[in-house]
């Protein structure tokens, strides 16, 4: 797991309270539960490196995309097909179907 001093965020001076934990190195809160009249104590590590270690909630839930080390193949597809045909290819498939005549066969 990474440590604070790995995390995006600098940890607090050590002289200094930070505003969000006040020195204790994690947030806690009550947030009240489905059923009525139930508070639950929630804690989580400091966002500001004060706690021993901070992850980004994204990268909790395996939503952050990495840089990889080389970038795979891309596969061909039909769009590749297409456009590697050329356009003497298209030119005698539409000269075979009918749609060129004489002046529209020259080019210009």
């Amino acid at each position: 797991m990474a440590t604070a001093e790995d995390s995006g965020r600098s940890p607090s001076s050590a002289g200094e309270d930070c505003p969000l934990c006040h020195g204790t190195g994690t947030l806690s809160w009550q947030q009240p539960q489905p059923t009525a009249g139930v508070l639950r104590t929630i804690e989580l590590p400091c966002p500001h490196g004060c706690g021993e270690h901070w992850k980004h909630p994204e990268a909790e839930r395996d939503r952050v995309v990495e840089q990889p080390d080389r970038t795979p193949d891309r596969i061909r597809g039909n769009a590749d097909e297409a456009n590697s045909i050329g356009a003497e290819f298209i030119r005698g498939a539409l000269r075979n179907w009918g749609f060129l005549d004489g002046d529209q066969d020259r080019p210009k």
